[in-house]
């Protein structure tokens, strides 16, 4: 009898998990506590370290050890309406005035409670931009924000 691997069957089952697995599709975005709607892309959730490459003088080998942290770049997408809350944030930090704020990645459950949640500290806009228009297709406008963090951490 073939094994099943399904989601449901797997859940809670597997070595070192707490309950389920986390979808890609069910999640809510905040921004300093409010939550954001219509967004439906998050990207650029990575940390890193440097390595920094080095050899003491009576040492026939090259060792390895970690430098200094490196965060990615989270990127918002969303489908555009009049909004211009990104747009204005992003111009704040343009004329000069960088206005940071706290981002929760919020993962829900299937009955949409919360599951998990990964936050980004000290965040502001590096990059805004709106998707290309084309009359052959049906398709809405994205808006696209890059984004700047200094810290992540999960709670």
């Amino acid at each position: 009898m073939p094994v099943k691997f399904s989601r449901d069957v797997l859940k809670g089952t597997t070595k070192n998990t707490a309950g389920d697995f986390n979808q890609q599709s069910r999640f809510t975005v905040e921004i300093d506590g409010v939550t954001q709607g219509g967004i439906h892309k998050v990207d650029g959730l990575d940390h890193e370290h440097e390595m920094v490459a080095y050899q003491d003088a009576d040492d026939h080998f090259q060792r390895i050890r970690p430098g200094r942290q490196k965060v990615g770049t989270l990127v918002l997408e969303r489908d555009w309406s009049s909004s211009t809350e990104f747009y204005d944030w992003f111009k704040t930090v343009y004329e000069g005035n960088v206005q940071r704020k706290s981002i929760s990645i919020v993962y829900l459950t299937d009955d949409g409670g919360e599951s998990t949640r990964v936050n980004l500290h000290e965040c502001w806009p590096k990059k805004w931009k709106l998707s290309g228009l084309n009359s052959r297709t049906s398709g809405h406008v994205s808006e696209t924000l890059e984004i700047m963090y200094e810290k992540i951490d999960f709670a």
